[in-house]
């Protein structure tokens, strides 16, 4: 069943051939290698906004293209291949590619 209205959801995921590129709202937020499942913290695209395509424009096929106006950047990806929603624990691993730490998570000294 397909859902009618507007998309609520803000995390999309997009893959290419060698890595996943998390997207929140339009601002990438992680790159993850396909091969190693490595999350690569020091990757370009990560704070970049995704430039948008035509409305009803397909991704699958068609390369990425993540700017920054601030930087005067732009990165472009191999073609795209698939598109999935991330899991939970996907989401909740953006603050680490970021160097932020939970509170919970940070050891007691």
């Amino acid at each position: 069943m397909r859902q009618r209205g507007r998309e609520r959801r803000v995390h999309i995921c997009f893959v290419t051939h060698n890595r996943e590129y998390h997207v929140k709202a339009g601002v990438c937020m992680a790159v993850r290698d396909r091969k190693s499942s490595v999350w690569i913290a020091g990757h370009r695209a990560i704070g970049m906004r995704l430039r948008p395509v035509p409305p009803r424009t397909p991704y699958i096929g068609r390369t990425l293209e993540f700017y920054s106006a601030e930087k005067r950047t732009l990165v472009q990806t191999s073609a795209v291949v698939d598109i999935i929603r991330p899991n939970k624990n996907q989401v909740d691993f953006y603050g680490f590619v970021h160097g932020f730490v939970p509170e919970d998570e940070k050891a007691v000294g």
